[in-house]
């Protein structure tokens, strides 16, 4: 750009020889002038096509960015569902097992419950068969002295008939 600048230049100066010094300056200055601005223009191009580069790079940075925070959290989300279900099935299991031993309690509860109606109804039998077994012991003590007293009566008898053969 420089090399065109200076052509320029060249080439206008050669062709204003003929001309007034001032008006050779005067197209110096102005062919100047207007490289320079096609200089600032072409540089403010450069520098706004650079500025767009610099924009699409960080909006690219940006969505990418963003994609992979929503891949993260939707994995954290999926982790965090799966560890709820588990907890979830491990609180059910736990559930059924703590309704299985109250189910099982209930059931023992029951049947001491049944044997204890039972005792009272069969309260009576048990009565009626302690009482039998206490008359039992009695007619055998009852019988043991009878025949006790049979004995001694007898070996009475015994010996009185003894001493009466005398």
């Amino acid at each position: 750009m420089k090399h065109f600048v200076l052509g320029t230049a060249l080439a206008l100066s050669a062709a204003t020889a003929t001309a007034g010094q001032f008006d050779q300056l005067y197209q110096i200055e102005q062919q100047t002038k207007q490289s320079e601005a096609a200089l600032e223009a072409e540089r403010l191009r450069q520098a706004a096509a650079a500025e767009q580069r610099a924009e699409a790079r960080e909006a690219a940075a940006r969505q990418q960015r963003a994609a992979a925070q929503r891949a993260s959290a939707q994995r954290a989300a999926e982790k965090q569902q799966a560890q709820a279900a588990e907890r979830k099935r491990v609180q059910t299991r736990e559930e059924a097992y703590e309704d299985d031993l109250r189910a099982l309690e209930l059931e023992e509860r029951r049947l001491a419950l049944q044997a204890k109606k039972a005792k009272v109804a069969r309260a009576n039998d048990y009565i009626d068969a302690e009482l039998r077994d206490s008359a039992a012991r009695t007619d055998v003590i009852q019988s043991n002295a009878d025949s006790a007293r049979n004995v001694t009566s007898g070996a009475k008898s015994l010996l009185e008939d003894a001493a009466r053969q005398k």
